[in-house]
């Protein structure tokens, strides 16, 4: 955003994409660029596809408009409870400070 600024190209500003952010400008000729970063990395042996599509059908069961962070991290949990043994048969989160 700074270097477009510098040099004086109007942009959109950060759009907030939920799984991802973006900003949008127009190039010399007036075609719309639009320049993406993703908000997550996947976990070891997966795509970024394999997050995307566990994403969507939390969103889907969750009626949500678009893809958002909780559905992410949802997704990303799930694919490591598929991928990764665990010695604990109960990978529910437990509460640190309980005695």
């Amino acid at each position: 955003m700074r270097r477009l600024d510098e040099r004086g190209i109007e942009h959109s500003g950060i759009k907030d994409r939920g799984f991802m952010g973006s900003i949008q400008f127009n190039d010399p000729l007036g075609l719309l660029i639009e320049l993406a970063s993703c908000r997550f990395f996947p976990p070891e042996g997966c795509t970024f596809a394999d997050v995307m599509i566990e994403a969507h059908r939390f969103r889907v069961a969750r009626g949500d408009c678009n893809i958002q962070e909780i559905h992410l991290a949802n997704a990303i949990e799930r694919l490591v409870e598929r991928r990764q043994q665990s010695l604990s048969a109960d990978r529910k989160p437990k509460n640190p400070y309980a005695g």
